[in-house]
């Protein structure tokens, strides 16, 4: 076949654009021009979610589990939980130091795995898993946890500086390591209804950590995003103000367009796939793929700012070629139905 010498769509410069919250020529994709380390594409160092292998140990001494359910994803396991009262954590926790963590190694084996970074064309992008509540609740339950910080908040306020402190000192060698564009802070904050605690508890105990730590990236140069599944939508203004740069995983429950009409100069949201929906599902057919994909594009896209598509369907199986494999039916799909849309808002030639 006859090289294409024609011009390439810059997908990187597309995806930064949606990043500093300018206009984007085509909707942006979070697999397309962004390339996922870390967490998020894998279970990322094992000094946060422990080796799939082994003892799966991390290093807080938390043991987890990656079931097939979850395609291998890593979630605590349940059957025991290290701290029982709260203001036992100083005793109990153990406070991992990352300077004794070979993160270059981390690195290099998730390359061999997913491959390495094009950095011409892809911003790179780590994901760092486990934000202070989540760490709360991998440590002691959810329930626990969410008694803890009711009933004593500056017991678990003083853990979280602790977590903070580890996660600030850890991006010295997480940007010598991986040399990340953006960082991804994972910290669930919402179930599909509302946020697991109040506003006020919000603001008062996980908000300055979070933005203690958002603050840092962006003195280092790193753009940072949250993560946060469920319907977190009263928590916006929280979010611009500490300083996130995007909301991901932005999930169908909340009012997605709304959001970004008021706050789309400000924030970027990626998401509004039907995560629970059955395209989601790992019977889903590509009819019902397409049509959800089509769905975001025609819902979000529209807007041409502040909306990259992030979508994500279970495969039920621990084999990673699978799951890439049916990821990449939305992805396929997405990239199609919105160069199709591009195309379609065109104006005739001459």
């Amino acid at each position: 076949m006859p090289e294409n010498n024609g011009p390439q769509f810059n997908f990187k410069e597309n995806y930064l654009n949606y990043l500093n919250h300018k206009p984007t020529t085509l909707i942006p994709n979070s697999f397309v021009g962004n390339k996922v380390l870390g967490f998020g594409a894998l279970n990322g160092p094992s000094i946060e979610k422990g080796a799939q292998f082994g003892d799966c140990m991390d290093g807080f001494g938390i043991r987890w589990e990656y079931p097939a359910t979850c395609d291998g994803a890593a979630i605590p396991a349940n059957d025991i939980f290290i701290l029982e009262d709260i203001c036992d954590w100083r005793e109990v926790v153990k406070i991992p130091d990352p300077a004794e963590f070979d993160w270059k190694a981390a690195y290099a084996m998730e390359c061999q795995m997913i491959g390495e970074p094009d950095r011409e064309h892809e911003v790179v992008e780590f994901g760092f898993g486990n934000g202070v509540y989540e760490r709360l609740a991998a440590l002691m339950g959810f329930e626990e946890a969410l008694y803890s910080m009711a009933a004593e908040p500056e017991e678990v306020n003083a853990l979280f500086e602790a977590i903070t402190d580890y996660k600030v000192k850890a991006l010295d060698y997480i940007i010598d390591a991986y040399h990340p564009d953006t960082i991804m802070y994972y910290d669930d904050v919402a179930t599909e209804r509302s946020p697991f605690f109040s506003i006020e508890t919000f603001r008062s105990i996980v908000k300055p950590h979070h933005k203690r730590f958002a603050d840092e990236c962006w003195k280092r140069g790193i753009i940072p995003m949250y993560h946060c599944c469920g319907k977190a939508e009263s928590l916006i203004e929280d979010f611009i103000d500490i300083g996130w740069a995007v909301w991901a995983s932005v999930q169908k429950s909340n009012d997605i367009a709304a959001l970004i009409e008021k706050y789309g100069d400000k924030i970027g949201f990626s998401g509004g796939f039907d995560s629970t929906g059955p395209a989601s599902r790992v019977d889903a057919t590509q009819e019902e793929i397409d049509a959800e994909v089509k769905r975001c594009i025609d819902t979000y896209g529209k807007y041409h700012k502040a909306y990259c598509f992030f979508g994500f369907r279970y495969s039920g199986t621990l084999d990673p070629a699978n799951t890439a494999r049916e990821m990449g039916k939305i992805i396929e799909s997405m990239m199609r139905q919105s160069f199709e849309k591009l195309m379609s808002e065109m104006p005739p030639q001459a």
